[in-house]
C-alpha cells in the first residue's frame, strides 16, 4: 500500500509539472502485476499479456546460419594453424641439420689440435652423409641428412697447428633456403651463414 501511495504522489507531481498538457501518467507507470509496463490499447490501458512476454523470451538464441558461420571460422583458423605448424617444423629441422654440420666441422678442428694429428672431415654427397676421419682406420659415426635436403662440398683436412686445407659446404633444403659452412685455410676457423 505504501508503494501505491508513493506512486500516486509521483503521478501528482508529474501532472502538476507538466501542467496537464496531454501528459498521461498511466502510460509510463509500471503495473501492479509482474512489473510490466502499461500500454494504450483499444478502449483503454491494459498490461502486456503473458503470451507476448513468452514470445519475446523464446526468440533469444542462435540461428543455424550463425552457428554454421562460427564453425566455419573456427575450422579455417585451425587449418591455418596446422599449415603454419608444419612449415615451422620443417624449418626447424633444416636449421638443426645446418647447425649439426657446422658443429661437426668445428669439432674436427678441435680434435686435430688436441690430439696433435691430422684429421679429415669427409662428405659423401650421393649418400647424403658426413663424418670425421681420425686416421688409422678410425672414423666418427656417420651423420645422415634427410632425403629432402642436399649437401655439397669436398673433404677438408685439419692440421695440429689449427690451420686447414680450407673448404666450403652447402646445405640446401630444396625450396630455396641454403646454409653455407666455410672453413678458413689459414686459421682453420669455421663459420656458418644463411644464403
Amino acid at each position: 500500500m505504501a508503494l501505491t501511495a508513493l506512486r500516486a504522489v509521483k503521478v501528482q507531481t508529474k501532472t502538476s509539472i507538466a501542467g496537464n498538457r496531454g501528459f498521461n501518467p498511466l502510460e509510463d507507470a509500471p503495473s501492479e502485476v509482474g512489473g510490466n509496463r502499461l500500454t494504450k490499447a483499444e478502449g483503454g490501458v491494459k498490461p502486456l499479456s503473458m503470451q507476448t512476454a513468452k514470445v519475446r523470451n523464446s526468440q533469444t538464441g542462435f540461428t543455424l546460419f550463425e552457428l554454421l558461420l562460427v564453425l566455419f571460422i573456427v575450422g579455417l583458423a585451425a587449418a591455418v594453424v596446422m599449415f603454419s605448424a608444419s612449415r615451422l617444423q620443417e624449418n626447424t629441422l633444416f636449421n638443426t641439420e645446418a647447425r649439426k654440420l657446422y658443429l661437426t666441422v668445428k669439432h674436427a678442428r678441435e680434435v686435430s689440435m688436441l690430439e696433435r694429428r691430422n684429421i679429415v672431415f669427409k662428405v659423401d654427397t650421393e649418400a647424403k652423409r658426413y663424418w670425421i676421419d681420425f686416421g688409422d682406420d678410425k672414423t666418427s659415426e656417420m651423420h645422415s641428412i634427410p632425403e629432402k635436403f642436399v649437401i655439397s662440398g669436398e673433404a677438408v683436412s685439419f692440421f695440429p697447428k689449427g690451420n686447414s686445407s680450407g673448404g666450403r659446404f652447402e646445405l640446401d633444403n630444396g625450396k630455396g633456403r641454403k646454409y653455407e659452412v666455410n672453413v678458413d685455410p689459414v686459421l682453420g676457423t669455421t663459420s656458418i651463414k644463411r644464403l
